[in-house]
């Protein structure tokens, strides 16, 4: 896949409503689940934790994804379908 592909694929998903609802309403539901553990829980507070980064590490990789793209362009090192 080229890095326009891949730029535009995840711009799409970054500016789609149900894929922002989506992720809050996982990190949320995450969140409350670690607020809410008793003090024994610890492996479900671990388990909501490594979700709740899982979650940000996907927004991370789609954001550079576009900002890799942009950044090109700016730098005129991609002209897309020259």
């Amino acid at each position: 896949m080229d890095i326009e592909q891949k730029a535009k694929r995840s711009k799409s998903l970054l500016d789609n409503d149900w894929f922002i609802e989506t992720i809050k309403n996982l990190r949320e539901e995450q969140k409350t689940i670690f607020a809410n553990s008793r003090a024994d829980e610890v492996e479900k507070r671990e388990d909501a934790h490594a979700i709740l980064r899982a979650l940000s590490a996907i927004e991370v990789s789609l954001r550079a994804d576009v900002d890799s793209l942009a950044l090109l362009q700016r730098k005129g090192k991609y002209r897309g379908n020259d």
